[in-house]
């Protein structure tokens, strides 16, 4: 059986074990925004072994468990002047974060958050930005960013603060992946520079020119609006109204909304995903207007993460409790571009494959082929390499060919 609980500030769906298996190891290591070398941090054994000592002083930390990394960071910047052991080691804490757990989303949040501080510009700090923990140490970037000193004093008016270029978009060698984790990162922040008003934030992500960017800039602000919820009650929301605020954004970015509202509406009734699923399939089944609804069961499976990596029987046969069966893949393709991007890993990904049933295996394995192909950067070459991975045979040829173009109408990959 698997609970949804609320720690820190998302809902995780936790089963018996909760450390990610060492054995499953990524092919492409160079997921960091830089490498240590490239962000101008020498790679030591010191900074490694300060990290491991961290982790394990915090480890039986109760009180202020969350701020505990932080707080030993600063110790060793006032112990040491060197800057880059302190930046290594902040690196590496994350890595260690990210291998421990099946989700680190909150402390990576926090870990952005002390890096803004520590290094004091976005630009500066986006350098040591990775993927690891689910990309959320950009969510603290941006939320420190945008909660600073410069817009608190209302030096500006805060349509005049410019965010379009506050990410590396398009740059030479800068990954897609980095660039969708940046911009969500940056809606994290909006909402917060607008007081949790979900309106005025999400029109702000109308400045990206590519669509995509303005979906992952609205999908932070959606995201950390229920977060705040989580944390005080409080929000962007009518508690009178079950879908609101999804329900009263505009068109454009509904979708978005209704994906993280699963979450919400599961806490706010106080709901279980042992107990309570197929209440929370039911719920979605409700949305108007009826489009929407398969965003809502993507948002559900997101919720399977971790259930996923244990059990993906588990996960998988949950997701087909819902009595509508057309949205039965639209569950599992929330679990899976979940379990991926949180683990940056393709292993996960095919160990979910190789579990799934006929009716979804094959856009499965073209999933994780677009995962290779578009956000790992593979040549041609690595990626046939990878795909040979694949543990049904049959299928290695759609993880090798996968396109843009599959099955299903839903948009693959999002910052989560």
């Amino acid at each position: 059986m698997f609970v949804a609980l609320v720690l820190g500030s998302s809902v995780q769906v936790y089963s018996l074990s909760d450390h990610k298996d060492h054995g499953v190891h990524n092919s492409f290591e160079n997921l960091s925004r830089y490498s240590l070398n490239e962000a101008g941090v020498s790679a030591n054994n010191s900074s490694k072994a300060f990290a491991q000592q961290i982790m394990v002083s915090c480890h039986d930390v109760f009180a202020s468990k969350d701020h505990c990394p932080m707080m030993a960071l600063d110790e060793l910047d006032n112990s040491t002047a060197d800057r880059e052991l302190v930046l290594a080691t902040f690196l590496n804490l994350v890595r260690l974060f990210d291998e421990a757990n099946y989700s680190c989303h909150h402390d990576g949040h926090h870990l952005g958050t002390w890096l803004y501080d520590y290094v004091g510009s976005p630009k500066e700090a986006l350098k040591y930005a990775t993927v690891h923990c689910g990309g959320s140490v950009y969510h603290g970037i941006f939320q420190s960013y945008f909660e600073g000193e410069q817009f608190s004093n209302n030096t500006l008016e805060k349509d005049q603060i410019s965010i379009a270029n506050l990410c590396p978009v398009g740059q030479e060698n800068i990954s897609w992946l980095h660039e969708r984790d940046c911009i969500h990162g940056v809606g994290h922040g909006l909402i917060k520079l607008y007081n949790y008003d979900t309106a005025a934030a999400v029109d702000r992500c109308n400045e990206f020119v590519p669509l995509w960017a303005q979906s992952a800039c609205s999908r932070g602000i959606f995201m950390e609006n229920i977060e705040y919820f989580f944390e005080t009650g409080e929000g962007d929301f009518d508690l009178d109204n079950t879908f609101s605020p999804c329900d009263t954004t505009v068109e454009k970015f509904a979708s978005q909304c209704y994906y993280y509202y699963p979450a919400y509406y599961m806490v706010k009734n106080g709901l279980s995903l042992d107990y309570n699923l197929s209440e929370t399939f039911s719920n979605c089944d409700n949305i108007s207007p009826a489009k929407f609804s398969k965003f809502c069961y993507q948002g559900v499976g997101r919720l399977l993460e971790t259930a996923a990596y244990t059990s993906p029987e588990l996960a998988i046969a949950a997701c087909y409790i819902a009595s509508q069966t057309i949205y039965h893949n639209d569950c599992l393709l929330g679990t899976l571009k979940t379990i991926m991007k949180g683990d940056a890993n393709t292993a996960v990904g095919f160990n979910f494959c190789s579990h799934s049933n006929l009716d979804f295996k094959a856009t499965c394995y073209e999933i994780v082929g677009l995962w290779i192909k578009a956000f790992l950067n593979a040549s041609k070459e690595e990626m046939e390499s990878e795909c040979t991975k694949a543990p049904d045979i049959d299928f290695i040829i759609n993880c090798t060919n996968a396109n843009q173009i599959i099955t299903t109408d839903v948009p693959i990959f999002e910052p989560v």
